[in-house]
């Protein structure tokens, strides 16, 4: 309902009904309902745009969110109101994550799930020049929607608000996707496809509609009929490597001008018959959205071209297009991730080098860590020379991990998160898990399919789950770790000073709690216990509650809740939700 931006329904009152009335001459015993009054309403794309315009970054980012998981369409490119040209939106869509079935895998019953800013696909185009009598946007949502399971992608004139002026949303540029899910015989299509909307006349947002003719695999426009000023700037395109159609509403007066200028543009722009499309007020709806379709699918399987939002962006900058990203408070954050991430090419070999406080020296020292509360294998051993055993094993693994050094990879994370301000620092961690991501996706997506399809044959080897969990746990890398080695580090070092093999004035990780106290004031959260070894580094989460604690005044008394589910139950996103944290959460 978040689209329903009409402020007021008036209901005419006695008074204005008998104004009405007298002034156009109507008999007494006749009751209507006037129009309802749209004044003080708002087109929803000038609510959109108003708000995106006036939103950071990361509200953005939060929006273009929620919009997708509504499956509304997106806005590309938001019009010039306070710069001097529109903006495309290229970190408001990084976030975004889709799997979706391809008809080459449905065979296999495998799937692909890859970020949509990164994923190249091709894009179909849909514009109007002049003026056009039928909704381009009502027709989109035709195009894109299954049989009987009509979806509002586009908002158009017939919806809520969708027949008031705009103000400020023409040049808005908006793009919808569709997905497969692998049923051949209920796919409209069998690949992914951009659909992009632009919304007002080509000839008033030539920069858009030039940005649509590098990018898109086809653009259709939508049109009465071709007048010779229109003809003109049209034959600009020739020689664009774009296939343009044709979609003409059949206006009999100005049919014969239209075909002239259309054999005119026809060898300039490489039209034939099946580029011209003619929709009368005769012409069966449903008939027409079929052969869109198939022309639709016809581009998809000639044309070789795909791009991704990432490339578009690339196109944006060459033409003069301001690209949200393109700032220092953004790009100097990326610089640090990006030290960081391009290092990593296996997961589970970085991992062990890098992340060294993380392998088997930590396994060891969390089974001592838990016999030392268990006592189960004392055996006949008396109990203090069993714990004074325990506890100096204890210490010898503390010491093996505090003779470790910080990696560079840790040296620069520490960095990130210590010495750049606020805003960078979140743009920091942002950075890091798109970088992040996309590398342990591609292996953990395989493996959960694999771990699903076992946990349905439960004769399947116990032995064949603990591999699998091994290579799940091995493969996944993410911020979390970086911050768990910190933990580590300053576990590792409390231990040597407690038992006095390190003087107070020789520690290096005192502040590391301080910097982990204000994450989780950000939002971010702090991993109590492990989902690999079940450990608790104690000390570290003890002082990094009381620096949370400390700064917050002492003040408050602290209120635990607890969510509690199967996975991909949503808990993740309904605490992100009504709290505003930062949770991964597993779709993507």
């Amino acid at each position: 309902m978040a689209r329903s931006t009409s402020l007021e329904h008036r209901v005419p009152t006695d008074q204005t009904l008998t104004m009405d009335k007298e002034e156009l001459d109507i008999p007494e015993d006749f009751t209507f309902l006037s129009d309802t009054d749209t004044s003080d309403s708002v087109h929803t794309l000038d609510v959109l745009c108003a708000i995106l315009l006036s939103s950071d970054s990361f509200l953005q980012q939060e929006i273009l969110s929620k919009m997708s998981m509504c499956q509304f369409a997106l806005p590309l490119l938001l019009p010039a109101l306070d710069t001097p040209k529109c903006t495309l939106l290229l970190w408001a869509m990084r976030d975004m994550v889709r799997k979706w079935r391809p008809h080459s895998l449905s065979e296999s019953r495998g799937f692909r799930e890859e970020s949509l800013v990164l994923t190249s696909m091709p894009t179909i185009s849909f514009v109007r020049m002049g003026s056009c009598s039928f909704s381009k946007s009502h027709l989109l949502n035709e195009v894109l929607s299954p049989s009987q399971q009509h979806q509002d992608f586009f908002i158009h004139r017939d919806m809520e608000s969708g027949n008031i002026p705009r103000e400020i949303a023409g040049g808005l540029l908006e793009i919808s996707w569709y997905f497969p899910a692998g049923r051949e015989n209920l796919d409209l299509f069998p690949e992914p496809v951009v659909v992009a909307n632009l919304r007002g006349d080509i000839e008033l947002h030539w920069l858009q509609f030039s940005f649509l003719t590098e990018v898109s695999s086809a653009v259709f426009i939508l049109t009465e009929s071709i007048s010779e000023r229109e003809c003109t700037l049209l034959s600009s395109l020739q020689g664009s490597a774009t296939k343009y159609y044709f979609i003409f509403n059949y206006q009999a007066g100005k049919a014969k001008q239209t075909l002239e200028f259309l054999k005119k543009l026809a060898s300039m722009l490489k039209l034939n018959k099946s580029h011209v499309l003619w929709k009368g007020g005769t012409t069966n709806k449903a008939q027409f959205v079929k052969v869109l379709q198939s022309a639709i699918a016809a581009i998809m399987k000639s044309s070789s071209k795909r791009v991704s939002i990432e490339a578009m962006a690339e196109t944006a900058r060459q033409l003069g297009i301001q690209v949200d990203e393109d700032n220092k408070e953004c790009q100097t954050p990326n610089t640090y991730a990006k030290e960081i991430t391009a290092q990593i090419k296996d997961v589970a070999k970085y991992k062990r080098e890098k992340l060294r406080l993380q392998g088997e020296t930590w396994r060891n020292l969390a089974e001592v860590d838990k016999e030392l509360c268990r006592m189960r294998k004392q055996g006949d051993t008396p109990l203090e020379n069993y714990k004074s055993q325990l506890k100096k094993k204890l210490m010898d693994l503390c010491a093996q991990q505090n003779k470790h050094d910080l990696t560079d990879g840790l040296i620069t994370f520490i960095t990130g998160i210590e010495h750049l301000h606020h805003r960078e620092k979140h743009y920091f961690l942002k950075w890091m898990k798109f970088g992040l991501d996309p590398t342990a996706r591609e292996n953990l997506s395989k493996l959960w399919d694999q771990y699903k399809e076992k946990c349905k044959n439960s004769k399947d080897d116990p032995k064949m789950f603990a591999e699998l969990d091994k290579l799940i746990s091995a493969s996944s890398l993410g911020v979390q770790h970086f911050m768990r080695e910190l933990g580590q580090f300053y576990e590792a070092e409390c231990s040597m000073v407690k038992e006095g093999k390190m003087a107070e004035s020789q520690r290096q990780f005192t502040h590391l709690p301080s910097i982990a106290a204000d994450l989780m004031l950000k939002g971010f959260p702090m991993e109590i216990i492990d989902g690999d070894i079940s450990n608790i580094p104690l000390q570290w989460v003890t002082d990094v509650l009381s620096q949370l604690d400390a700064k917050l005044g002492g003040r408050y008394r602290m209120l635990v809740l607890m969510v509690l589910g199967v996975q991909s139950t949503g808990k993740s996103t309904l605490l992100n939700t009504m709290f505003g944290l930062q949770f991964a959460v597993s779709s993507g």
